[in-house]
Protein backbone atom coordinates (compact mmCIF):
# COMPACT_ATOMS: atom_id res chain seq x y z
CA UNK A 1 0.00 0.00 0.00
CA UNK A 2 2.70 2.38 0.97
CA UNK A 3 4.70 1.28 -2.59
CA UNK A 4 1.56 2.52 -4.52
CA UNK A 5 1.25 5.84 -2.69
CA UNK A 6 4.65 6.27 -3.38
CA UNK A 7 4.11 5.46 -6.95
CA UNK A 8 1.09 7.80 -7.23
CA UNK A 9 2.87 10.46 -5.67
CA UNK A 10 5.81 10.29 -7.53
CA UNK A 11 3.61 10.03 -11.00
CA UNK A 12 1.48 13.00 -9.72
CA UNK A 13 4.60 15.18 -8.99
CA UNK A 14 5.99 14.63 -12.30
CA UNK A 15 2.95 15.35 -14.32
CA UNK A 16 2.67 19.14 -12.39
CA UNK A 17 6.71 19.51 -13.12
CA UNK A 18 6.33 18.25 -17.01
CA UNK A 19 3.17 20.48 -17.36
CA UNK A 20 4.60 23.48 -15.90
CA UNK A 21 8.13 23.11 -18.01
CA UNK A 22 5.93 22.70 -20.83
CA UNK A 23 3.58 26.08 -20.58
CA UNK A 24 6.94 27.57 -19.45
CA UNK A 25 8.73 26.61 -22.82
CA UNK A 26 5.71 28.03 -24.48
CA UNK A 27 5.46 31.09 -22.90
CA UNK A 28 9.36 31.65 -23.10
CA UNK A 29 9.81 30.96 -26.90
CA UNK A 30 6.70 30.80 -28.18
CA UNK A 31 4.87 34.17 -26.73
CA UNK A 32 7.91 35.74 -25.91
CA UNK A 33 6.41 36.69 -22.36
CA UNK A 34 9.52 37.26 -19.62
CA UNK A 35 7.09 36.92 -16.56
CA UNK A 36 9.41 36.00 -13.55
CA UNK A 37 7.66 32.90 -11.93
CA UNK A 38 8.25 34.45 -8.27
CA UNK A 39 8.80 37.57 -7.52
CA UNK A 40 8.12 40.43 -4.00
CA UNK A 41 4.30 40.50 -2.95
CA UNK A 42 4.49 44.19 -2.88
CA UNK A 43 5.07 43.74 -7.33
CA UNK A 44 2.70 45.67 -9.41
CA UNK A 45 1.89 45.11 -13.25
CA UNK A 46 1.29 47.95 -15.82
CA UNK A 47 -1.06 47.10 -19.25
CA UNK A 48 -0.14 49.65 -21.68
CA UNK A 49 -2.29 49.85 -25.08
CA UNK A 50 -1.14 52.63 -27.63
CA UNK A 51 -2.31 54.13 -30.22
CA UNK A 52 0.92 54.68 -32.27
CA UNK A 53 0.50 57.77 -35.15
CA UNK A 54 1.64 55.72 -37.91
CA UNK A 55 0.00 51.94 -38.15
CA UNK A 56 2.77 50.03 -40.45
CA UNK A 57 4.60 47.21 -38.51
CA UNK A 58 8.11 49.06 -38.07
CA UNK A 59 6.26 52.88 -37.05
CA UNK A 60 4.97 50.58 -34.00
CA UNK A 61 8.18 48.79 -33.32
CA UNK A 62 10.48 51.89 -33.66
CA UNK A 63 8.01 53.54 -30.89
CA UNK A 64 8.09 50.67 -28.78
CA UNK A 65 11.99 50.49 -28.85
CA UNK A 66 12.33 53.90 -27.90
CA UNK A 67 9.81 53.04 -25.29
CA UNK A 68 11.48 50.51 -23.70
CA UNK A 69 15.09 52.20 -24.03
CA UNK A 70 13.55 54.70 -21.71
CA UNK A 71 11.71 52.57 -19.05
CA UNK A 72 13.50 49.31 -18.68
CA UNK A 73 16.22 50.27 -16.20
CA UNK A 74 13.11 50.39 -13.68
CA UNK A 75 10.28 48.37 -15.41
CA UNK A 76 10.85 45.14 -16.21
CA UNK A 77 9.40 44.50 -19.77
CA UNK A 78 7.21 41.42 -19.54
CA UNK A 79 5.19 41.28 -22.80
CA UNK A 80 5.59 43.17 -25.76
CA UNK A 81 2.58 42.95 -28.16
CA UNK A 82 1.97 44.34 -32.09
CA UNK A 83 -2.16 44.62 -32.07
CA UNK A 84 -3.54 42.33 -35.05
CA UNK A 85 -6.87 42.93 -34.32
CA UNK A 86 -8.85 45.13 -32.10
CA UNK A 87 -11.82 42.20 -30.73
CA UNK A 88 -14.73 44.13 -28.01
CA UNK A 89 -14.69 47.69 -27.47
CA UNK A 90 -15.16 49.04 -24.03
CA UNK A 91 -17.66 51.81 -24.01
CA UNK A 92 -15.64 53.39 -21.42
CA UNK A 93 -12.00 53.51 -23.88
CA UNK A 94 -14.02 54.02 -27.40
CA UNK A 95 -13.82 52.45 -30.49
CA UNK A 96 -9.88 52.89 -30.61
CA UNK A 97 -7.99 50.99 -33.24
CA UNK A 98 -4.78 50.30 -30.89
CA UNK A 99 -1.65 49.30 -32.53
CA UNK A 100 0.35 47.52 -29.39
CA UNK A 101 -0.04 46.38 -25.77
CA UNK A 102 2.61 46.39 -23.20
CA UNK A 103 2.62 44.64 -19.87
CA UNK A 104 5.23 45.53 -17.44
CA UNK A 105 6.11 45.24 -14.20
CA UNK A 106 7.15 47.71 -10.89
CA UNK A 107 9.07 46.63 -7.80
CA UNK A 108 5.78 48.54 -6.08
CA UNK A 109 2.42 50.53 -7.10
CA UNK A 110 5.05 53.46 -5.43
CA UNK A 111 7.23 52.77 -8.01
CA UNK A 112 5.13 52.07 -10.76
CA UNK A 113 3.15 55.54 -9.79
CA UNK A 114 6.50 57.13 -9.93
CA UNK A 115 7.22 55.66 -13.67
CA UNK A 116 4.45 57.21 -14.80
CA UNK A 117 4.33 60.44 -13.96
CA UNK A 118 8.50 60.27 -14.97
CA UNK A 119 10.13 58.20 -17.47
CA UNK A 120 7.15 56.38 -18.34
CA UNK A 121 4.94 59.09 -18.59
CA UNK A 122 7.78 61.06 -20.35
CA UNK A 123 8.50 58.12 -23.11
CA UNK A 124 4.42 58.18 -23.70
CA UNK A 125 4.08 61.52 -23.94
CA UNK A 126 4.81 61.21 -27.81
CA UNK A 127 2.12 58.65 -28.29
CA UNK A 128 -1.05 60.15 -29.68
CA UNK A 129 -3.27 57.78 -27.25
CA UNK A 130 -2.34 55.79 -24.58
CA UNK A 131 -4.46 54.45 -21.57
CA UNK A 132 -2.53 53.06 -18.80
CA UNK A 133 -4.12 50.21 -16.09
CA UNK A 134 -2.89 48.68 -13.04
CA UNK A 135 -2.70 44.77 -12.36
CA UNK A 136 -2.52 43.20 -9.50
CA UNK A 137 -1.20 39.98 -10.19
CA UNK A 138 -1.21 37.66 -7.15
CA UNK A 139 2.12 34.66 -7.40
CA UNK A 140 0.28 31.45 -6.33
CA UNK A 141 -2.90 31.44 -8.52
CA UNK A 142 -0.67 32.31 -11.66
CA UNK A 143 1.69 29.29 -11.03
CA UNK A 144 -1.03 27.33 -10.65
CA UNK A 145 -2.75 27.97 -13.85
CA UNK A 146 -0.65 24.96 -15.77
CA UNK A 147 -1.85 22.71 -12.86
CA UNK A 148 -5.63 24.25 -13.42
CA UNK A 149 -5.52 22.88 -17.06
CA UNK A 150 -3.73 19.77 -16.33
CA UNK A 151 -6.67 18.82 -14.28
CA UNK A 152 -9.26 20.12 -16.52
CA UNK A 153 -7.45 18.12 -19.13
CA UNK A 154 -7.99 14.38 -16.80
CA UNK A 155 -11.10 15.93 -16.06
CA UNK A 156 -12.27 15.82 -19.98
CA UNK A 157 -10.94 12.78 -20.32
CA UNK A 158 -12.18 10.90 -17.37
CA UNK A 159 -15.50 12.14 -19.03
CA UNK A 160 -14.92 10.87 -22.33
CA UNK A 161 -15.86 14.41 -23.68
CA UNK A 162 -15.67 14.45 -27.56
CA UNK A 163 -12.15 16.45 -28.59
CA UNK A 164 -13.13 20.25 -30.06
CA UNK A 165 -10.40 19.41 -32.66
CA UNK A 166 -9.83 20.26 -35.27
CA UNK A 167 -12.14 23.18 -35.94
CA UNK A 168 -14.98 22.41 -38.37
CA UNK A 169 -15.70 26.19 -40.16
CA UNK A 170 -19.10 27.36 -39.04
CA UNK A 171 -22.17 26.56 -42.02
CA UNK A 172 -24.61 29.41 -42.02
CA UNK A 173 -25.16 32.29 -39.61
CA UNK A 174 -22.66 32.98 -37.30
CA UNK A 175 -23.60 33.98 -33.75
CA UNK A 176 -20.73 36.51 -34.04
CA UNK A 177 -21.29 38.05 -37.23
CA UNK A 178 -17.67 40.00 -37.46
CA UNK A 179 -15.81 36.78 -36.86
CA UNK A 180 -15.56 36.42 -40.83
CA UNK A 181 -13.69 39.69 -40.72
CA UNK A 182 -12.23 40.05 -38.14
CA UNK A 183 -10.23 36.63 -38.34
CA UNK A 184 -9.29 37.99 -41.93
CA UNK A 185 -7.73 41.31 -40.40
CA UNK A 186 -6.15 39.90 -38.04
CA UNK A 187 -4.03 37.54 -40.34
CA UNK A 188 -1.87 40.47 -40.50
CA UNK A 189 -0.10 39.88 -37.71
CA UNK A 190 1.95 36.33 -38.89
CA UNK A 191 4.50 38.91 -41.01
CA UNK A 192 5.63 39.24 -37.48
CA UNK A 193 5.01 36.15 -35.64
CA UNK A 194 3.32 33.09 -36.35
CA UNK A 195 3.35 31.04 -33.58
CA UNK A 196 1.68 33.28 -30.77
CA UNK A 197 -1.63 35.40 -30.19
CA UNK A 198 -1.55 36.48 -27.20
CA UNK A 199 -5.23 38.58 -26.21
CA UNK A 200 -5.58 41.17 -23.63
CA UNK A 201 -8.76 41.15 -21.75
CA UNK A 202 -10.16 43.33 -19.35
CA UNK A 203 -13.41 43.47 -18.07
CA UNK A 204 -16.41 44.03 -15.77
CA UNK A 205 -18.67 41.34 -14.71
CA UNK A 206 -22.54 41.50 -15.27
CA UNK A 207 -25.21 40.45 -13.26
CA UNK A 208 -25.91 37.21 -11.24
CA UNK A 209 -27.58 35.63 -14.65
CA UNK A 210 -25.26 37.13 -16.95
CA UNK A 211 -22.11 35.79 -14.41
CA UNK A 212 -24.07 32.22 -14.95
CA UNK A 213 -24.01 32.25 -18.54
CA UNK A 214 -20.32 33.54 -19.09
CA UNK A 215 -19.09 30.74 -16.44
CA UNK A 216 -20.35 28.37 -19.47
CA UNK A 217 -18.98 29.78 -21.98
CA UNK A 218 -15.91 29.99 -19.98
CA UNK A 219 -15.71 26.30 -18.51
CA UNK A 220 -16.08 25.25 -22.33
CA UNK A 221 -12.97 27.46 -23.62
CA UNK A 222 -11.03 26.27 -20.64
CA UNK A 223 -11.58 22.46 -21.65
CA UNK A 224 -10.86 23.35 -25.55
CA UNK A 225 -7.72 25.29 -24.44
CA UNK A 226 -6.35 22.16 -21.42
CA UNK A 227 -7.18 19.55 -25.18
CA UNK A 228 -4.91 22.16 -27.07
CA UNK A 229 -2.23 22.75 -24.75
CA UNK A 230 -2.92 26.55 -24.49
CA UNK A 231 -4.82 28.94 -22.33
CA UNK A 232 -4.65 31.73 -19.93
CA UNK A 233 -0.74 33.19 -19.00
CA UNK A 234 -1.74 35.89 -16.68
CA UNK A 235 -5.36 36.41 -14.35
CA UNK A 236 -5.41 39.09 -11.87
CA UNK A 237 -7.66 42.31 -10.39
CA UNK A 238 -7.41 45.32 -12.43
CA UNK A 239 -6.61 48.32 -10.62
CA UNK A 240 -7.24 52.27 -11.91
CA UNK A 241 -3.73 54.08 -11.89
CA UNK A 242 -4.86 57.44 -14.74
CA UNK A 243 -8.12 58.16 -16.49
CA UNK A 244 -11.95 57.70 -15.27
CA UNK A 245 -12.42 53.82 -16.61
CA UNK A 246 -12.41 51.03 -14.20
CA UNK A 247 -12.62 47.83 -14.47
CA UNK A 248 -12.48 44.25 -12.53
CA UNK A 249 -10.48 41.34 -14.00
CA UNK A 250 -7.66 40.97 -16.11
CA UNK A 251 -7.00 37.55 -18.08
CA UNK A 252 -4.30 37.38 -20.68
CA UNK A 253 -4.49 34.97 -22.67
CA UNK A 254 -2.02 32.84 -25.28
CA UNK A 255 -3.41 30.93 -28.61
CA UNK A 256 -1.01 29.04 -31.00
CA UNK A 257 -1.16 31.51 -33.60
CA UNK A 258 -3.64 34.53 -34.82
CA UNK A 259 -4.06 31.86 -37.83
CA UNK A 260 -5.30 29.21 -35.14
CA UNK A 261 -7.34 32.39 -33.32
CA UNK A 262 -8.58 32.75 -36.46
CA UNK A 263 -10.23 29.49 -37.39
CA UNK A 264 -11.19 29.46 -33.89
CA UNK A 265 -13.61 32.53 -33.92
CA UNK A 266 -15.15 30.97 -37.34
CA UNK A 267 -15.72 27.51 -36.31
CA UNK A 268 -19.02 25.70 -35.49
CA UNK A 269 -17.74 25.20 -31.94
CA UNK A 270 -16.77 28.72 -30.75
CA UNK A 271 -20.47 30.39 -32.72
CA UNK A 272 -22.09 27.60 -30.84
CA UNK A 273 -20.66 28.64 -27.36
CA UNK A 274 -20.03 32.66 -28.17
CA UNK A 275 -23.61 33.90 -27.22
CA UNK A 276 -23.09 32.81 -23.31
CA UNK A 277 -20.25 35.11 -23.22
CA UNK A 278 -21.77 38.04 -20.70
CA UNK A 279 -20.07 40.89 -19.15
CA UNK A 280 -21.42 44.31 -18.25
CA UNK A 281 -17.83 45.95 -20.26
CA UNK A 282 -14.63 44.49 -21.61
CA UNK A 283 -11.96 45.37 -23.96
CA UNK A 284 -10.28 42.45 -26.04
CA UNK A 285 -7.00 43.32 -28.19
CA UNK A 286 -5.69 40.39 -30.07
CA UNK A 287 -1.65 41.04 -30.65
CA UNK A 288 1.51 39.28 -31.96
CA UNK A 289 4.48 39.04 -29.59
CA UNK A 290 7.13 41.08 -30.54
CA UNK A 291 9.45 41.42 -27.94
CA UNK A 292 12.27 39.22 -28.92
CA UNK A 293 12.26 42.47 -32.21
CA UNK A 294 12.56 45.09 -29.42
Amino acid sequence: MKMALLVLAIVVVGAAVWQHARYLDTRRNSAHDMQPMLYGGDAFHLIVYLRTEEDSDEAVLDALRKIKAETEAELTWVYAGRVAANGGHSSQLGDVQWTACLLLQAPSRAIADKSLAGPLGAALASIPRVHVHGFDRPVVPNLGLPQMLGLRRLLSVVRREPSNFPFVPREGDFAMPEARELGKRMLRGESLNRDAAVVFNISIPGTPEQQAQDAAYVGTMLGSMAEGGYGPIHMGRAVRVSGEAEFENVAIVYYPGVRFFSEMIQSDFFQRIIGRKQLEEYQSTITVPVLDQL
